[in-house]
């Protein structure tokens, strides 16, 4: 489904520990909000809820350089801010498997 996941998703906080199932579900939330003109989007999954905005603006870590994120999630567990980065190619292929569905 995202081919580049395990190189194209870097996460700057994560307090709490996701799955690989819900850092995919983070990538396609973020690439819609990427591409959304609102830039913020809520999402529901079965034991989590929240809302992702793109901080429109870059970063980099080392020689890994993306678009960051920050979600704020509401789990059974608490809630909690996360921040990551998706590099472009990750937000295109996210993107591109969007449309296609």
């Amino acid at each position: 489904m995202f081919p580049m996941l395990r190189w194209g998703f870097v996460f700057l906080s994560c307090p709490v520990q996701l799955s690989d199932e819900q850092c995919k579900w983070l990538v396609s939330v973020a690439a819609r909000a990427y591409f959304s003109e609102e830039g913020t989007l809520d999402f529901e999954w079965d034991s989590c809820r929240g809302q992702v905005r793109a901080v429109s603006e870059a970063a980099a870590i080392g020689s890994f350089y993306g678009e960051r994120f920050e979600a704020e999630l509401h789990m059974p567990s608490g809630s909690t801010e996360v921040g990551f980065l998706v590099t472009e190619a990750q937000l295109e292929a996210a993107g591109a498997s969007m449309a296609e569905a």
